[in-house]
């Protein structure tokens, strides 16, 4: 297997998000329930690592908060004070669809010191060139100035600030395949050249305002802002052709010295918040398809980080996945859930073809 190190504290398990209240349609009643971002999520990857034995074959890390210089190469001192001063007055709501409670800020800085300690691992000297960053709060929703989707602190957009001016790197690529379009990496790098943003998402969906092929960065960072919407229910094929036929050429071209990955395991088949239809095996072929490329363009320097994954039953499958296409293995794990794949339809094929038509003046597709 190959030399992986996993970022976890216990204490992002204290960031309580508390209940929502829901209903079905079959009744009028109201029910309370967990808030999608719980706990639950990491404590259960973490389990089916242990359980499946990848853990053992992980160097595993244990992260300390960021400071305010690392905060501040991506947010404003208007959003910290405010994240800090909502939480000590015990606000749940900290920004739009984002929730917390007393502690969340100071995990929030724990989550984002966990991403600069991922970066860490694989550009200093030694055998370790790939992480897997099982942090929460997630954080390609927060912008310069909010908090917002479940997102408080922006985790891989200050891993890739602390690596270009901490490291010295000049070119890193960030590749968002969270099934929500990761509109606040977009805002931070919008103007920004040295970091090339990468996010595939579900079309349409959420934020509402955001995620458009159109939207392609301004001034010296135009060109440098990709967006791939990918209509309901692609599937696995589906990914696999914008991977193959967008996503990996233009990497190819940019030669980033260091890859990050938002890796939102929600678009798989059983989320509540996507239609999207992906598996185990779409994730193992994704984390693959990213290893084998940071191997060919970046000395294998890879780091992943958590960001959206919602159904309790299968994220840590699909999670699972992932390690198995970080780490080079399958596991001998029994998925329940099979969803046979999906042909690919006119819709997606459309989708790709308008993405070309719009990249081409910027890059050879």
């Amino acid at each position: 297997m190959i030399s992986t190190a996993l970022i976890y504290h216990e204490d992002y398990e204290k960031h309580d998000t508390g209940n929502q209240i829901y209903s079905f349609r079959e009744d009028s009643r109201m029910h309370v329930g967990f808030e999608f971002e719980n706990a639950f999520r990491i404590r259960y990857i973490r389990e089916m690592l242990e359980k499946t034995g990848l853990l053992h074959h992980m160097s595993e890390f244990l992260p300390t908060p960021a400071k305010d210089i690392d905060l501040l190469r991506v947010h404003s001192q208007t959003h910290i004070d405010r994240l800090r001063d909502l939480c000590q007055r015990g606000n749940r709501v900290l920004g739009h669809d984002a929730f917390g409670c007393p502690s969340s800020e100071s995990i929030a800085r724990l989550a984002a010191g966990g991403a600069m300690l991922g970066v860490e691992q694989v550009l200093r000297e030694g055998p370790i060139k790939q992480a897997y960053a099982l942090i929460r709060p997630p954080g390609h929703h927060a912008g310069i100035e909010q908090a917002m989707g479940f997102c408080l602190y922006n985790n891989v957009a200050i891993a890739a600030r602390y690596a270009r001016e901490v490291f010295g790197i000049e070119r890193v690529a960030i590749v968002d395949w969270d099934v929500h379009h990761g509109n606040g990496t977009q805002e931070i790098f919008y103007g920004d050249p040295h970091v090339l943003f990468i996010s595939m998402h579900e079309a349409s969906y959420y934020p509402l305002n955001a995620g458009h092929m159109t939207e392609l960065g301004r001034d010296s960072g135009e060109g440098y802002n990709i967006n791939i919407p990918l209509p309901p229910a692609t599937g696995e094929e589906g990914y696999r052709m914008a991977i193959e036929e967008l996503v990996l050429p233009i990497l190819e071209q940019y030669r980033p010295q260091l890859l990050l990955v938002s890796a939102g395991q929600d678009s798989n088949g059983l989320d509540p918040l996507s239609r999207m239809m992906m598996m185990r095996p779409g994730f193992r072929y994704m984390a693959k398809a990213f290893r084998e490329l940071a191997n060919r363009i970046c000395d294998g320097r890879l780091v992943l980080f958590q960001e959206g994954g919602y159904s309790l039953p299968y994220l840590p499958i699909a999670t699972l996945g992932v390690m198995e296409g970080l780490m080079n293995c399958e596991v001998d794990f029994h998925d329940p859930h099979v969803i046979p794949p999906r042909p690919i339809v006119g819709e997606l094929v459309d989708a790709i073809t308008q993405c070309k038509q719009t990249f081409s003046p910027y890059w050879k597709i």
